[in-house]
């Protein structure tokens, strides 16, 4: 055998098994994710994986392809989708979007997010019931440019790393629970007041300016003084008169109590 055809024939091998291993991960990342979440309303019956054809899973309801083994987007919205975050995801390791709008998933997100979605530039978590903190790994994803987490459960501070998402255009937290100060993201991104609307108490630009809690409690506690010395100050006289006026009271009493003595001495 020559080394070209040797060279040629390791060559097609490596392509042939190349393409088979992804088909074979990108079928095991959907067939996992069809067993981590619940599907009343029966959206995910067609992923059907008896089939085996070439490129079968590219047919399936809400999955688009770059060819027909590796599949590019899953976009699942309003499909009454109940469970965690779906882990099992990370296999489709070409994915490029991911659309989960709309459902009823829960639960927080895998603070090790970036690792199983590297490459998505479009996540729309929005409408679910996601809780927790947003992990800061989704500053990792560095081809994001568009992160909807919008009317889920969030709690917590807006990860400060959100800022080294450069490439991000669309953006939207509102109708969660945060708190803090918003990242300081360019003012080119065009981030209005309506992207962080409904939440417990976020603050800076483009908001109202944060104001330092303990700097607050500072400036109270030489108020409450000067209000302490100020009452002790107006109610001083009043205390004079009150303490004079029983004192009094109590000599005409005893006085008037001695008189009557005397006359019923009298009397006797």
């Amino acid at each position: 055998m020559s080394m070209i055809t040797l060279v040629t024939t390791c060559l097609c091998f490596v392509l042939v098994s190349s393409s088979t291993w992804a088909n074979e991960a990108n079928v095991n990342c959907l067939r996992t994710i069809k067993s981590q979440v619940e599907d009343p309303n029966g959206y995910l019956s067609s992923w059907n994986f008896s089939n085996e054809t070439e490129g079968f899973v590219c047919k399936f309801s809400g999955v688009s392809c770059w060819d027909e083994k590796r599949v590019m987007s899953i976009q699942l919205p309003g499909c009454g989708l109940k469970g965690g975050f779906p882990l099992g995801i990370k296999e489709c390791s070409d994915l490029t979007g991911l659309d989960l709008s709309r459902n009823n998933f829960s639960g927080p997100l895998p603070s090790n997010i970036f690792s199983l979605i590297p490459f998505v530039t479009v996540l729309d978590l929005s409408y679910n019931q996601f809780s927790g903190e947003i992990p800061a790994s989704l500053s990792n994803i560095t081809y994001l440019n568009n992160l909807m987490l919008r009317h889920n459960q969030f709690t917590g501070q807006l990860p400060p790393q959100l800022v080294l998402l450069r490439r991000l255009r669309w953006f939207s937290v509102a109708d969660n629970l945060l708190t803090g100060h918003i990242p300081n993201f360019e003012e080119s991104l065009h981030i209005g007041p309506e992207n962080y609307a409904n939440n417990l108490d976020l603050c800076s630009k483009p908001l109202d300016a944060c104001v330092d809690r303990e700097e607050e409690e500072e400036e109270m506690i030489p108020l409450g003084k000067m209000g302490a010395a100020i009452g002790a100050t107006l109610l001083a006289p009043v205390g004079v008169f009150l303490g004079w006026f029983f004192f009094n009271g109590s000599k005409e009493k005893q006085g008037d109590i001695k008189g009557r003595k005397w006359i019923y001495h009298i009397g006797d």
